[in-house]
């Protein structure tokens, strides 16, 4: 299967790593108005998920302009990593094409641009994913399989946290620059409240705290997610000083008992008897994992992680907390 990589920055060098470990696949493109080799020295992210180098992509095309790229090496797939702004139209491009699209998250910043990449795909015959990898990590997945499951019974209430410091590349401080890519909510908070919707379906309502969501340029997230008879509190986003470390977390206290997760791979049960149990997990790439699973999906071996039709249900929630933030609609 043939991939272009569009946009080479920090999630499309770790997914461009990802699909050049796959021998059924060839990335026989990178589009970015930058040189692969010059991204990989000046390009940086939270978590250390980019496991490719110089050699490994000096003899890949490189273009700067996605439709020449799409006319001369006529993939099969893209992946499309551009800020988010640039995701509605750089999917249009290659679902015009013909090409299979994989958009990392978050799927658009409005309900119109996710209509017209969907109604574009159908029209298409194509498959849109996006990447909420959260779905794959698998603390996060032991957690949704005992939600599930019913094991510790019903889910009373999660908590939900990822938090980091301000991106130090990238005018984040800019509330310009922030409002274009939707801020930590939807580039960084919007991992939980997809979570959340995994595993527990549409919020009855959602509520907020405004003062503090407007703390830290905008760039941070207070809210509660509404169930019946279990609520959800998703917080975090991007706090000063730009060397604060990254975390992600989650408490969930069920009937039986309660689990905890962190984004260093701990997991621990604590049952109604005092006992407690760290659950060893095998802890695999969640990267890789989505990637393989769309290369898959699109040979029709699989359905896709989080669709974009999915996808789009967490982007109406995003703005709905945005909505409640500013007190306005959003437009």
């Amino acid at each position: 299967m043939r991939f272009a990589v569009v946009g080479f920055g920090f999630m499309g060098q770790t997914h461009c790593g990802n699909l050049l470990k796959m021998p059924d696949v060839e990335v026989v493109a990178i589009v970015d108005p930058v040189s692969p080799v010059e991204r990989l020295q000046t390009v940086k992210g939270n978590l250390q998920t980019v496991s490719i180098c110089e050699n490994d992509v000096c003899k890949i095309p490189h273009y700067t302009d996605l439709e020449t790229a799409l006319k001369e090496t006529s993939p099969d797939a893209a992946v499309i990593c551009l800020p988010t702004f640039l995701h509605c139209s750089g999917t249009l491009a290659a679902l015009k094409h013909g090409v299979h699209v994989f958009v990392e998250k978050p799927f658009a910043l409005t309900g119109k641009e996710c209509s017209s990449m969907l109604e574009c795909a159908e029209s298409a015959d194509r498959l849109i994913a996006v990447g909420y990898v959260v779905r794959l990590i698998p603390e996060y997945a032991y957690l949704q399989e005992t939600v599930a499951g019913g094991r510790l019974g019903k889910l009373k209430f999660l908590q939900l946290r990822r938090i980091t410091g301000v991106p130090a590349w990238g005018n984040w401080s800019d509330p310009a620059t922030v409002k274009a890519v939707g801020g930590a909510l939807f580039d960084l908070t919007s991992h939980d409240i997809d979570f959340a919707r995994f595993i527990l379906g549409e919020p009855e309502n959602i509520t907020v705290d405004p003062l503090l969501c407007r703390e830290f340029n905008g760039n941070y997230t207070s809210a509660v997610l509404h169930y019946p008879g279990c609520r959800v509190s998703v917080e975090g986003g991007f706090v000063t000083p730009s060397s604060f470390p990254f975390f992600s977390g989650y408490r969930a206290f069920f009937e039986k008992g309660t689990l905890t997760g962190d984004h260093a791979g701990n997991c621990w049960e604590y049952d109604l008897q005092g006992r407690v149990k760290q659950v060893e997990l095998e802890q695999k790439d969640p990267y890789f994992s989505e990637m393989r699973y769309f290369v898959n999906a699109v040979e029709g071996k699989s359905e896709v992680i989080c669709s974009g039709a999915d996808a789009a249900k967490t982007v109406a929630c995003c703005n709905r907390i945005r909505q409640l933030i500013s007190g306005g609609e959003n437009r």
